[in-house]
């Protein structure tokens, strides 16, 4: 056998890629793979990011909308993924009924001359009385 095919057994690759090595081993496995282009530039991407951290409410089409990407809404929403972001429902927040909003205004009025020694007594009678309740369940 010729000495390439010796030199092929020993290390286990092609003839091609040992006379790669041969030519030039200094660069040999440096190159770099170009690979798909990305379709989202640089600046929009610094646009998306922008108009999410703006509002955090936003759908993938209204960012698309708004920094005039022509990209579909996946695309948005994998890049958005690939910088960190997340894809997370906001929790609903219960909107105060006109009742609840004159309960606080009236606590509010009629607490508002309490002093700070007041206020503790309150807080701790309400800690005591807290941790009454956990050691009953506890130990009896």
């Amino acid at each position: 056998p010729g000495k390439h095919r010796v030199v092929e057994d020993c290390v286990g690759r092609s003839k091609t890629v040992i006379q790669i090595f041969l030519n030039d081993p200094e660069h040999y496995g440096t190159k770099k793979s170009s690979g798909r282009p990305k379709k989202i530039t640089p600046a929009l991407s610094r646009r998306i990011r922008l108009a999410v951290r703006q509002d955090t409410g936003r759908s993938s089409t209204q960012i698309n909308a708004l920094t005039g990407a022509d990209y579909s809404t996946i695309t948005i929403r994998r890049h958005l993924r690939e910088k960190g972001f997340k894809n997370e429902k906001r929790s609903q927040r219960h909107c105060l009924l006109q009742r609840h909003k004159t309960a606080r205004l009236h606590f509010a009025r009629e607490h508002q001359t309490w002093d700070i020694e007041r206020w503790k007594k309150i807080f701790l009678e309400k800690i005591y009385s807290l941790f009454e309740n956990i050691f009953k369940n506890l130990f009896f």
